[in-house]
């Protein structure tokens, strides 16, 4: 992962932004309050680019890591991703409504 940011943050100090940055990326700069003013083009844009070259996500947090091994374990079938992947989506929806119409809208483009 640090990779993904190491890459991102490279990209950013070359276009003179620090966009991306590990230190931008801090609790506060990622709160409720800060994405909800107003949505920054550049930062979208850099993160669009940096979601359609890797797809994936982490999480480490061992409590859904304990639920999630359990069902897969005792679900037929159970897909921990496709799980995982609606939750996250429908609790941004919720939270950000307005990031999550952009991004749709220019990840359609």
């Amino acid at each position: 992962m640090d990779s993904v940011f190491g890459e991102i943050e490279t990209k950013a100090k070359a276009k003179g932004s620090a966009a991306l940055s590990k230190d931008a990326l801090s609790a506060e700069a990622l709160s409720k309050d800060a994405l909800s003013l107003k949505v920054n083009p550049a930062l979208l844009e850099e993160a669009l680019d940096a979601a359609v070259k890797r797809r994936m996500i982490g999480v480490w947090n061992p409590t859904i890591a304990a639920a999630m091994y359990y069902l897969k374990g005792s679900i037929p079938r159970f897909s921990t991703s496709e799980v995982a992947s609606r939750w996250i989506e429908e609790s941004l929806e919720r939270d950000y409504p307005e990031l999550m119409q952009r991004i749709k809208r220019e990840l359609k483009r």
